[in-house]
């Protein structure tokens, strides 16, 4: 007897489960959802790894800029020749700055040599100098500077950093 009843009550417990119907629902549901929660996921990994990109960039930028600065504020004989600032550091050494390759060079001596001194992830579309003289006083020097990241998910993505420099050589 107590075979008889464990079995009617297994039997009726087996018809509380759910049809198949009900579970390729289920299952579809959760693969929809599943599907965008991936999707959101990797697209912000994406843009992460974008806004790292072009952060990399505009630091480098800024740093290659305040390099730059600091050897212009103390430099004398300016002049432009081209896309190149040409000027005698504080060591009396000849310098100029260029922009080759997408990147932005200084070169040494006379005849310069050029060596990179932006980051290889960064692509420099422009730079600009502008040289406004001053009778008794140290030029102005204005740097303009163009640069965005060689990420290709940036593509067009570039920023503008400008600075102008006055220098500290007051007989310059």
């Amino acid at each position: 007897m107590k075979r008889i009843l464990y079995l009617k009550s297994y039997i009726s417990n087996l018809k509380d489960g759910f049809t198949i119907v009900e579970l390729l629902v289920a299952m579809g549901v959760f693969i929809v959802l599943l599907g965008i929660v991936v999707g959101t996921f990797i697209g912000s990994l994406k843009s992460q790894r974008s806004i790292v990109a072009l952060m990399l960039a505009n630091d480098n930028a800024s740093l290659i800029l305040e390099q730059m600065a600091r050897e212009i504020r103390t430099g004398k004989s300016f002049s432009i020749s081209g896309n190149q600032l040409i000027f005698e550091n504080a060591s009396d050494e000849d310098v100029a700055y260029r922009v080759n390759n997408e990147a932005i060079e200084r070169g040494t001596g006379l005849p310069a040599r050029f060596s990179p001194i932006t980051s290889n992830a960064v692509k420099v579309t422009d730079l600009d100098f502008i040289i406004l003289p001053q009778a008794n006083w140290p030029p102005r020097i204005t740097i303009r500077l163009e640069v965005g990241s060689r990420n290709l998910e940036l593509g067009s993505v570039k920023t503008v950093i400008q600075t102008t420099v006055s220098g500290r050589n007051i007989k310059a």
